[in-house]
């Protein structure tokens, strides 16, 4: 999930991600993979209390989908 001072910088970088420890791809900018999810606000707001990097797309889909079914993140 870019954060607002990382866009559209072109560039890429090699991430753990701090749920599940695997490694992803962030491209840094409002063209990255996660652009196109629809995350909801709760959830945006859990993942910035509690990490200052982005997350893999597996744990950011759990985390919407377990919001989608009223589960908290």
């Amino acid at each position: 999930m870019t954060h607002p001072e990382e866009h559209d910088t072109g560039l890429q970088k090699n991430s753990l991600c701090p749920i599940c420890g695997k490694e992803f791809t962030c491209s840094l900018s409002s063209s990255c993979w996660c652009a196109s999810k629809a995350v909801p606000d709760h959830v945006r707001a859990y993942l910035s209390e509690r990490y200052e990097n982005c997350i893999c797309g597996p744990c950011l889909d759990l985390l919407i989908e377990k919001a989608g079914s009223g589960e908290s993140p």
